[in-house]
């Protein structure tokens, strides 16, 4: 018998061993390629189950602050959980799906997007709108049965060439209903504290708070000054007496409450106010999308004395939502919001009393009159040199929830 080598056997073993290890790699690397394209798979029904929830959310009427648990597939084991909440003049929700053992969870700022937008509507007060000056109004809209004339004021006539450009429709009643008033008016006179987790608030501060945790609260009865810091998120500063922001600030999503609450110029961020009394924003102001600035005033119209509610200084801007609201019948000769001359509105502006408009407003208004004070004089639902045009923000834009409690993404948070 011949006999064989040792080396060769040797040389057959080492090329044996060779040939079970790339066997075994292949082996491991389809194994893994199939388990990652699996789990893959897996991660992308549940993101796509998140944003299906979100469609889901905007075509029904959820409960707030309760989980609302849905399947969107047919598949084992997966199920979103959707769980609306306030946040200011808007909505949140905060949707998570999960599959298996992945998870895929979305945050986001929820307004109201009206298929029928229009550039103005004016409460039926038995007076007509009277323009003057470069004012212009760019889009549809709706009027008091006596329609819109032009006027003079001081020598100034009215330059344009059509009274609107767009179409016009009158109406008899109210200005249209906001569909969360009584929670603004709720939060604006007195926040919620057992939903609040208290923190200490200093200069120098840097502090993020996601929106899936409790919200992180800070409260005073002295007037508070923001300088040197950065806050973002799910954060409601309270004052008892005042809060004033300076341009060292950074806020980003954040609420601020107070009686009286003044930016002062050159701040920039965004950021929610409700206040009683005061909303000062001074020149320069630049308030990102999504911002709201919102006073609701429980006092008595006094007379012309009276300061001006809501004032936005020139040059500064405000993308967002703009709402003075009093609840008493009462009017007068007063200004309850002003955009000054150079300043920028790029939302929508709801007041259901006296507004004066020498700035501009890309997006909407609502309002019961227009006020201007000009030469000395004071001149009722006369617009004078302001600027509205409804086609001028974009059509994405999500704000209040006026006439149509219809919730679609403004911002995503997280």
């Amino acid at each position: 018998m011949k006999k064989i080598e040792a080396g060769a056997i040797q040389y057959v073993l080492v090329v044996s061993i060779i040939i079970m290890i790339v066997l075994f790699a292949f082996i491991s690397l389809v194994f893994l390629q199939n388990r990652i394209r699996l789990k893959s798979e897996v991660y992308k029904e549940t993101v796509h189950a998140s944003y299906v929830g979100f469609d889901y959310l905007s075509q029904k009427q959820l409960p707030y602050n309760t989980p609302t648990e849905v399947q969107f597939s047919e598949l084992d084991g997966e199920k979103t959980s959707i769980t609306k909440k306030h946040w200011g003049v808007f909505d949140l929700a905060i949707v998570r799906s999960t599959l298996k053992n992945e998870t895929f969870q979305k945050i986001a700022l929820l307004g109201n997007q009206k298929e029928d937008r229009k550039a103005l509507y004016l409460q039926n007060n038995n007076q007509p709108l009277v323009v003057v000056g470069n004012t212009k109004i760019t889009g549809d809209v709706i009027l008091p049965q006596k329609g819109i004339t032009t006027g003079n004021i001081s020598g100034v006539a009215y330059y344009g060439n059509e009274l609107v450009y767009g179409n016009i429709k009158t109406n008899s009643g109210q200005l249209p209903t906001i569909h969360n008033l009584d929670y603004i008016i709720q939060i604006t006179q007195e926040y919620p504290l057992d939903e609040v987790q208290m923190f200490d608030l200093k200069e120098g501060i840097k502090l993020r708070n996601s929106f899936e945790e409790k919200t992180l609260g800070f409260e005073t009865e002295a007037p508070l000054d923001l300088r040197n810091m950065s806050l973002e998120g799910n954060i409601v500063l309270m004052s008892r007496s005042q809060i004033r922001v300076f341009r060292s600030a950074v806020l980003e999503d954040v609420i601020l409450i107070a009686p009286k609450v003044i930016l002062e110029s050159g701040v920039k961020g965004s950021c929610q106010i409700f206040a009683e009394e005061k909303i000062w924003i001074k020149e320069g102001v630049e308030l990102n999308y999504p911002s709201g600035l919102t006073l609701i005033d429980s006092s008595i119209l006094k007379g012309k004395n009276k300061e001006i509610n809501i004032q936005i200084d020139k040059r500064a801007q405000i993308k967002g939502v703009v709402l003075y609201y009093n609840k008493n019948k009462e009017s007068d000769y007063t200004t309850q919001v002003a955009v000054k001359e150079g300043a920028k509105v790029t939302g929508e502006v709801y007041c259901n009393k006296n507004f004066e408009l020498g700035g501009s407003v890309d997006g909407f208004v609502y309002t019961s009159n227009f006020i201007a004070n000009q030469a000395g004089g004071i001149y009722m639902n006369h617009l004078y040199n302001g600027q509205i045009n409804a086609k001028a923000i974009s059509e994405h834009y999500k704000g209040m929830f006026v006439e149509t409690d219809k919730v679609t993404i403004a911002k995503w948070l997280e």
